[in-house]
């Protein structure tokens, strides 16, 4: 008979429904009084309330199972293998060359093998202050490529191709074993579970070996993940626990707990100091600051000063507060946090300049009123995915990817936005009109991706860069009566695009329009000069309002024909000032298609990859 006594003391720690599912999974375990409860509390941390979500939003009752019934299996105990090769040797023989690095220099000769915006905070610098750096290369590696894994995972061919494997010098000398996609899988620095002998066996031992005699250090694998659940990591102290974010190699977890080398620490005192998201708020000395300095965000630019300011901290509905900040006279500044201390809302009236970065690895933040602010840096807000509505009136220049990959972004309102700078929206799955009155000009991927955009409107852009809008799928009509000049691969892969008009056009890049299977009417009346590859693919075209448009030689016009499956198109103009070609101008507008053709696909395959 279940200990209804113990039964309730795990309710009272996990939940109801965590309770419910023991109950469910572990009645022999509950037959023997207080064991179940001592399982889980040597495995789970105490900041794993929402343990019974975690587990069965992400299929792993199965699993779960497994694990607890292992720490009771004593008829079957682990085998030990034991061998006397050396790391080197063990992974020489799974198809890996491994490397220590003993400088910065050979740290940096392995960034080769990361894709743009994938590399390892390793490489930032000061890493072996603190810790011992292999990395494990599998000797096929270069030809395991990037793009041939659409849907990343931890554990993958490529994610494990090329593998960090860190140890701390200081403290519980433990392993992280880092992953190739980095951050665009979960928890990157717990690739195999941290757990050595699954990239091939006896290699726990043998490096065991090897950290003892080199640097006199014990081993500790207590923060083995026997099984993983997204979002939690293990600490030295074999526990799990749940984090909202890492960087650097920290881990910033619900209940005021910092996980840094391993080892977890705890704000002891909550009344005076509290983690926010990667904050400290500290009441006593009324400041907020990054808790690693390491990182660049300028969240804390706008909280300076607060020595004369009052703080006061409130309970709200959903098991948050909302941390009120009054500085004199002036309007309060409002920072609001879940039951998990991460932010979700803030409001600063003084703002009026954003530096870069800000809380720039924060992804919950709903509700943003800085009414004043007039300029902001790069990567503003990026990779939130709580923001649905932005109103910034006074706007008037952003940097680069700003409000990148919000998924779920659905109105903006900058009416005095003129100049914007690389990937301005990149990926905002769900914005589906913007309008934009004083827009001048905009850099490189303005929009890309921004599938359900049915409706822009900026009828004083002047400049776009490469990517204008590439893959959107629901624009219908375009109108830009002041656009004098676009960049490469404009428009390209707009499915649904029907007109577009632009009067004052005068310039373009190459594939311009490129491969818009149902564009009709197109108007650039004032168009003087494209490159070579000028509206590839675009067969349905009934309406053309050029009367600048160059003729196209008849001996390119026959090339084209003669190539159709190398070109792809039917609509190809070059510029042809002559309107003679000679055999080897031929032969290099024909490489000038190839190479073109071969770019756009390279482009394409990088944007895919940008910010992960």
């Amino acid at each position: 008979m279940p200990d209804s006594k113990e039964l309730n003391r795990i309710k009272k720690k996990y939940g109801e429904n965590f309770m419910k599912l023991c109950r469910d999974l572990f009645p022999t375990i509950l037959e023997m009084s207080g064991r179940l409860e001592e399982i889980l509390s040597m495995s789970f941390a105490g900041n794993t309330r929402t343990l019974y979500e975690d587990i069965v939003s992400n299929g792993l009752e199965g699993k779960f199972k497994n694990y607890i019934y292992s720490k009771i299996d004593v008829e079957d105990p682990e085998k030990k293998i034991i061998m006397d090769k050396t790391p080197y040797e063990l992974l020489d023989e799974a198809g890996y060359v491994l490397t220590e690095c003993f400088s910065e220099d050979e740290i940096q000769k392995f960034r080769k093998y990361y894709a743009p915006s994938e590399e390892l905070c390793t490489f930032n610098g000061g890493r072996l202050k603190r810790n011992i750096v292999f990395f494990a290369v599998k000797k096929n590696a270069n030809d395991i490529k990037r793009e041939n894994f659409k849907k990343p995972e931890r554990e993958d061919e490529y994610g494990t191709s090329v593998m960090g494997i860190q140890f701390n010098r200081e403290g519980l000398c433990t392993v992280s074993i880092k992953n190739r996609y980095n951050h665009t899988v979960n928890n990157p620095d717990a690739t195999y579970g941290n757990d050595l002998d699954r990239i091939t066996p006896g290699l726990t031992q043998s490096f065991a070996r090897l950290l003892k005699k080199d640097y006199d250090l014990e081993l500790n694998d207590a923060n083995v993940e026997k099984f993983t659940i997204p979002n939690y990591v293990v600490a030295n102290d074999g526990k799990y626990y749940r984090y909202n974010t890492e960087i650097e190699g920290i881990y910033y977890c619900p209940g005021n707990v910092i996980i840094e080398n391993g080892s977890a620490k705890k704000i002891e005192n909550p009344e005076s100091q509290m983690l926010i998201d990667y904050f400290i708020l500290d009441m006593k000395n009324k400041s907020i600051d990054l808790y690693d300095p390491r990182i660049d965000d300028s969240f804390v630019n706008g909280l300076r000063d607060l020595s004369m300011a009052n703080f006061q901290i409130e309970r709200t509905e959903n098991g948050g507060k909302k941390i009120t900040i009054q500085k004199r006279q002036k309007d309060p500044i409002i920072i609001g946090i879940d039951k998990d201390n991460r932010i979700i809302e803030y409001v600063n009236h003084e703002l009026k300049n954003v530096e870069d970065n800000f809380l720039v690895h924060n992804t919950n933040l709903c509700n943003l009123d800085i009414p004043n602010v007039i300029q902001i840096g790069q990567n503003f807000l990026y990779n939130n995915k709580g923001l649905k509505n932005l109103e910034l009136s006074k706007l008037t220049s952003v940097g680069d990817a700003f409000l990148a990959r919000n998924v779920i972004l659905k109105e903006i309102n900058c009416p005095n936005l003129k100049n914007v700078g690389f990937a301005f929206l990149l990926e905002n799955e769900d914005l589906n009109s913007l309008n934009l009155p004083s827009l001048e000009k905009v850099e490189a991927n303005f929009l890309s991706s921004n599938r359900k955009l049915n409706n822009l409107h900026a009828p004083n852009l002047k400049q776009v860069g490469d990517f204008f809008l590439f893959n959107n799928e629901e624009l219908l009509k375009l109108n830009l009566p002041n656009l004098s000049e676009v960049g490469d691969h404009f428009l390209i892969n707009n499915e649904s695009l029907r007109e577009f008009e632009a009067k004052n056009l005068k310039k373009v890049g190459l594939a311009f329009l490129g491969y818009n299977e149902n564009l009709r009417k197109l108007v650039l009346p004032n168009l003087q000069s494209m490159d070579i590859l000028f509206l590839p693919n675009n067969q349905d075209l009934t309406y053309l309002d050029m009367p600048y448009f160059p003729k196209v030689s008849d001996k390119l016009s026959k090339l084209i024909e003669e190539n159709k499956k190398v070109v792809d198109s039917k609509n190809i103009a070059v510029l042809d000032k002559n309107s003679n070609l000679t055999s080897s101008e031929i032969t290099a507008a024909k490489m000038v298609i190839k190479e073109e053709k071969n770019d756009i696909l390279n482009k394409t395959s990088k944007m895919q990859q940008y910010g992960d």
